[in-house]
């Protein structure tokens, strides 16, 4: 089924300014433990902090 993909040239001009932008590693964390826990069953029964104990024992921390 063919479709017609509209140019925005603003949009485009936004994305490739966001894609320049380096995260700190700290949003970098943050949006990983939201990813993990955003993507648990909803009956799961890890906590948000569970979440971040356990990606931080998977990068060898003490937890």
């Amino acid at each position: 089924m063919p479709f017609d993909i509209v140019d925005d040239a603003a949009l485009l001009k936004r994305l490739q300014a966001a894609a320049k932008v380096e995260m700190t590693p700290e949003e970098i964390r943050n949006q990983r433990v939201s990813f993990v826990f955003g993507n648990l069953p909803k009956n799961h029964p890890f906590t948000k902090h569970q979440v971040e104990q356990a990606l931080e024992r998977m990068d060898g921390k003490p937890a």
